[in-house]
């Protein structure tokens, strides 16, 4: 909601502090949410292409045969980039120093990057070796999985100035 005061140029994080809109932190977290913002489309779009299978053939399979477990992998993805924006939006001084039991819930499992290696080996397995650089075309959904590599690259560059220079971010969220 807004406050009908104006903001002078500033947001306020989740902690109550207020920021410069243009503050890394906010770089950062705005990155993370058009990260998340992509990946729905290309959920959406599977959705969508999935339906539109059925429609042209009542014997079509459905999205989950269609597309593995691809969909349920992009919900759990978009609930983790949540995870991630709320951490940044949270920050807490000196969190690299901090051990699991300091940490508590302030900072972010590994277990996450564990399973999103997991789904990449997987997935991996499937393809041919690559031998060259993949144009972002094809259908719509893979064009727009381009789209969230490039942003989730922008994503990680914006978050390493958190993890290193004002350690407020830890270092398992990248």
């Amino acid at each position: 909601p807004y406050t009908r005061n104006g903001d002078k140029g500033t947001s306020q994080l989740f902690t109550g502090e207020r920021r410069k809109k243009d503050d890394i932190l906010f770089e950062a977290l705005g990155t993370v949410d058009e990260l998340c913002s992509v990946v729905g489309v290309v959920y959406a779009e599977l959705g969508a292409a999935e339906k539109r299978t059925s429609n042209d053939n009542a014997t079509a399979s459905t999205a989950k045969s269609m597309y593995g477990e691809l969909p349920e992998q992009l919900l759990e993805v978009m609930s983790r980039l949540f995870d991630v924006g709320s951490h940044v939006a949270k920050p807490e001084p000196n969190i690299k120093e901090m051990d699991k039991s300091q940490k508590g819930n302030k900072g972010f499992s590994s277990d996450h990057t564990a399973v999103l290696e997991e789904w990449i080996d997987a997935m991996t397995e499937e393809l041919p070796e690559l031998t060259s650089f993949i144009l972002p075309t094809g259908s719509i959904a893979s064009s727009n999985l381009h789209v969230a590599r490039t942003v989730c690259r922008r994503a990680e560059r914006r978050m390493v100035p958190l993890v290193q220079e004002e350690e407020t971010c830890d270092p398992d969220a990248l």
